[in-house]
């Protein structure tokens, strides 16, 4: 499918055009599993269809993903390529061994207790892209189009070299702080919306209702699974924990839902698997050994109560193969590139890319909520 014309060059494209370039050049997923796939008949059919639906419902973060790809001076498709992903190997009928068998990572551990309002996150990754990670901070204005039509975004978030924002953690000044855990469902769909894109579109959220319809995302539906775990915080003060599971929109025109709110007192940790949506088929590889291993390892901890119980959890180490901090083994390559925590009663976010226990924060930035409408 061509590419729309006069794409604006998006600035955090021009701003990493060297990262994003190396990326691409040194990746073995784009250039031994996504490329390749591409090319099929089969591969290339999944990502037209795929291309020509978020053209018609997320025009804006096509012409975004478009200017970036201008402004990091490389090939749009590569970047698409990068949020279409799993639907094209699966289209394409290649060997999907080495992909269903990363052990894809993150944990989330959200704690709502008094005066202990937090949200920690491991972003684990392939260790090729350790290091290829930046942050973003956007205001954005711009004509209502698509979907999830928004006039004016004002968001921070984690991003990997080439990505969309909204995929890893970050915060919107609408008062919402979320992180992702990427979940593998047996099957992903072409023509749906990645889970990337709904996650862009999820720091456009106003409300938690409107967060829920992004998520949903009727009409359409994911084709991945993932889970979000969010916190909206109110001008007054007041805020609201949840956990959203999303299953991919198989036989369906809308994302399969499980959400859960956290009272007060409780605390949620949250992997690579479902918790909920257990009708979902998942694959059994190391994405699944490695979330079961992380909560059976928890369950050996005191119920956490403030930052530092999450740093000793988010922190650990003890299970060889698959801690919590990550860095990288023969059997697991998965490494954590960042660990960041969010305080909602300080209104700040630290990040770490190396283990808190043994080095210090890499960065604390506040939380700037303006709460506009």
């Amino acid at each position: 499918m061509p590419r729309p014309n006069n794409a604006s060059k998006c600035i955090y494209g021009r701003t990493f055009r060297s990262l994003i370039q190396e990326y691409l050049g040194v990746s073995k997923v784009v250039n031994k599993l996504l490329l390749p796939a591409y090319e099929t008949k089969e591969g290339r059919a999944a990502y037209d269809s795929t291309l020509a639906s978020l053209t018609e419902n997320y025009p804006h973060y096509v012409k975004e993903l478009e200017g970036t790809a201008d402004g990091a001076q490389v090939p749009f498709h590569q970047l698409m390529l990068l949020h279409v992903n799993d639907a094209v190997f699966m289209a394409a009928g290649l060997d999907l061994g080495e992909i269903i068998d990363t052990p894809t990572g993150c944990s989330s551990l959200s704690i709502n207790k008094e005066g202990q309002i937090l949200l920690g996150h491991t972003e684990d990754a392939l260790g090729e892209l350790l290091n290829y990670v930046y942050i973003v901070s956007a205001r954005i204005h711009d004509k209502p189009r698509g979907r999830q039509a928004t006039l004016d975004e004002n968001f921070t978030a984690l991003c990997y070299a080439g990505h969309l924002p909204g995929f890893c953690m970050g915060y919107n000044h609408h008062g919402l702080t979320f992180s992702i855990n990427v979940i593998c469902p047996r099957k992903v769909l072409a023509a749906k919306t990645p889970r990337h894109f709904l996650c862009r579109a999820l720091l456009s959220a106003k409300t938690i209702g409107g967060a829920h319809d992004i998520l949903r995302d009727e009409g359409t539906g994911s084709a991945h699974g993932f889970s979000v775990n969010m916190v909206f915080m109110h001008q007054d003060g007041d805020y609201l924990f949840e956990n959203v599971e999303i299953g991919p929109a198989e036989n369906c025109n809308e994302s399969p839902l499980s959400i859960v709110t956290l009272s007060l007192g409780e605390h949620l940790l949250h992997t690579n698997k479902y918790l909920r949506l257990t009708n979902i088929t998942e694959e059994d590889g190391k994405c699944m050994e490695s979330s079961n291993l992380r909560h059976a390892r928890a369950s050996q901890f005191p119920a956490p109560k403030n930052c530092h119980d999450l740093l000793e959890l988010l922190s650990d180490t003890e299970d060889s193969t698959f801690p919590f901090f990550r860095e990288g083994s023969e059997k697991d390559p998965a490494k954590t590139v960042a660990l960041g925590v969010f305080d909602l009663v300080k209104k700040t976010w630290t990040i770490w890319m190396r283990n808190p226990r043994t080095a210090d924060p890499l960065l604390e930035i506040p939380l700037l909520f303006t709460w506009s409408t």
